[in-house]
């Protein structure tokens, strides 16, 4: 094998070459799957081993990641570290530790405290787990070739430096065991000691992750996989396994990035756009803690909750969300301008004072592990009264968001909900795709007639203000489908203004041959006589003038029939209108009509 890497590059300083290397059989590709036999050998290793708590901290990249700052979440003091940052920090167990200047570092995560340095030579930090004893980091080697892993003990002392051809994940270290996730769906365990594999274990869904939460150890990407009497059947899918709902987002969020990815020192739209999930703690059956997981894009924050991910809440937050993590039963936030927010993941609700990290940052890593909620709820009102909040936002940025918001506020059936798309549909600053949204949940509404009736009573008026009139079709479409006879007076005057487009005077004249009642005639005479010789194009006034006629028969009497049988002869009446009239005519005759259905 060719000189190591680290030893060539001087990355790990003068004397750390020689006996801290590893055998080429690590992560070696001709390993068969042993059916469970090396891994369950790891477990009983690690029986009655106590995960330690990690810190539970925020820690940003301020000052164009020329430093780090770090919050603890118990409202500890504030730290502030300067060090120029290439790539993410990554919080695990009780350090933070990063990369840049040419070294890799680690800080006490409460603290700030330096705890070692090491050269790097340019290598950008991956991963990152430690137990409290040591820290193992995997770094991304220069031009693709490859991985280094370093383990690293409390001194600064190299313990162990492995460099392969393969690329690793994000590690984890328990008892001085370190579990590093390779190749889409290993995750090999080396002793640091001696740097032998003593256990491999094969998973059957993307993996790139190892990491503790709660006392216990996970495995995943995608989903995630618990490290306990089960990991041995993983090979053929017998592991406890968790994975989140499907639910179609804005922007595809993700739980976890890919771990063989370098991640940027400075947020960008991933960050924004995320997924955050908390396996129930150890000793409980496998699930969502609370049954819940959240969502963020941009300023917005969802939780979701149920075998179908309903929407449970939602936030509307002041400055972009570039951060956070699921704690028990909360879930913590970071923003751009360095405000650190707790959510009750059961309602949304604020709950005490924010955080601050003291400047805004360009990204922002928070670890909650032991953390709970502490202070007073706000309450943040019924779900419609939330997503009212979040539509209103005029943000661009949140725009497909508000698409969604939209949806599920269709789904709802109180009348408020009616309430609220009438006023979507009718405000002149709604987007053009929220508003497009707002028309067809609206014409699908079962509830809420008062608001959409009393929503017909206006009409564009410039004089006064009145510059967005109301979505008449969708109206008209609901109001026949819930047989709202009390609406049939204000879509009869709507057919007759001018205001009201083509498509939206159609689906008022077919809710009218519903609706309409005796009283509706003269208007529907008006109407009738104005259209009945419209031009074939646009399509939707003919199918209007054929409703009407249908309407007239059905209410007009004798006179309305009259104008019907005059305009089924009349050359100048519409083809169209005048051979359906003439249908109606005929069988209006044939049924004995004679006039009044």
């Amino acid at each position: 094998m060719r000189a190591s890497l680290a030893c060539a590059i001087a990355v790990l300083g003068a004397g750390a070459c020689g006996g801290g290397q590893t055998g080429v059989g690590v992560f070696g590709a001709s390993w068969e799957d042993d059916g469970g036999k090396s891994i369950e050998e790891v477990r009983q290793r690690l029986a009655g081993t106590v995960i330690t708590q990690g810190a539970d901290v925020a820690v940003g990249v301020a000052g164009h990641g020329a430093r780090l700052v770090g919050q603890p979440l118990a409202g500890g003091a504030r730290w502030t570290y300067a060090h120029p940052i290439d790539s993410r920090p990554i919080v695990t167990g009780r350090v933070v530790v990063a990369s840049g200047g040419g070294s890799l570092f680690a800080l006490d995560a409460l603290t700030g405290r330096p705890l070692w340095t090491r050269p790097t030579g340019g290598l950008a930090l991956r991963g990152a787990g430690d137990d409290g004893t040591v820290t193992v980091a995997t770094l991304a080697n220069a031009a693709g070739a490859g991985s280094t892993l370093l383990a690293v003990g409390r001194d600064g002392s190299v313990l162990r430096q492995i460099e392969r051809p393969v690329e690793l994940g994000d590690p984890a270290v328990v008892g001085r065991l370190a579990f590093v996730p390779w190749g889409h769906q290993y995750v090999s365990v080396l002793d640091v000691s001696d740097g032998a594999e003593v256990g491999r274990v094969l998973l059957r869904e993307k993996t790139s992750h190892a990491w503790t939460s709660g006392g216990g150890l996970y495995f995943g990407e995608l989903g995630m996989f618990r490290f306990d009497e089960k990991i041995k059947d993983a090979s053929h899918g017998g592991a406890h396994h968790l994975g989140l709902p499907a639910r179609d987002l804005p922007g595809h969020p993700l739980l976890m990035r890919p771990g063989e990815e370098t991640v940027r020192a400075i947020a960008g739209a991933a960050d924004k756009i995320r997924l955050y999930a908390r396996p129930t703690p150890v000793g409980a059956p496998l699930a969502l803690d609370g049954g819940t997981f959240y969502a963020t894009y941009f300023r917005l924050a969802l939780g979701l909750s149920g075998d179908k991910a309903h929407l449970a809440w939602v936030h509307t937050h002041p400055s972009p969300l570039i951060g956070g993590a699921a704690a028990e039963g909360s879930l913590i936030l970071c923003d751009d301008a360095g405000k650190i927010t707790t959510l009750d993941g059961h309602t949304g609700a604020t709950v005490g004072d924010p955080l601050d990290l003291g400047e805004p940052v360009e990204s922002c890593t928070v670890q909650a592990d032991g953390v709970h909620m502490a202070g007073a709820a706000r309450d943040p009102g019924p779900l419609v009264q939330q997503i009212r909040t979040a539509l209103a936002d005029r943000d661009l940025e949140v725009g497909v968001g508000q698409t969604l918001l939209l949806r599920e506020l269709a789904a709802l059936p109180d009348e408020s909900a009616t309430d609220l798309l009438v006023q979507l549909a009718t405000d002149p600053r709604t987007a053009l795709g929220v508003l497009d949204e707002a028309r067809t949940a609206i014409a699908n509404r079962r509830t809420g007639a008062r608001y959409l009736i009393a929503a017909l009573d206006r009409h564009y008026d410039y004089l006064h203000d009145v510059l967005q009139p109301p979505p008449v079709g969708p109206i008209a479409r609901a109001l026949a489908a819930m047989n709202e006879k009390g609406a049939a007076p204000a879509l009869a005057a709507h057919l007759l203004d001018p205001a009201t487009s083509e498509k939206d005077v159609r689906d008022a004249a077919q809710a009218l041959d519903v609706l309409a009642t005796p009283a509706e005639a003269p208007a529907l005479l008006r109407f009738f006589a104005l259209y009945r010789d419209a031009p074939p194009t646009p399509e939707e006034i003919p199918e209007a003038v054929n409703a009407v006629a249908e309407a007239l028969l059905r209410v007009g009497g004798p006179a309305a029939s009259a104008v019907i049988d005059a305009a089924a002869r009349e050359p100048a009446t519409n083809p169209t209108v005048r051979a359906k009239v003439a249908a109606l005519r005929d069988a209006a005759a044939a049924a004995g009509g004679g006039g009044t259905r």
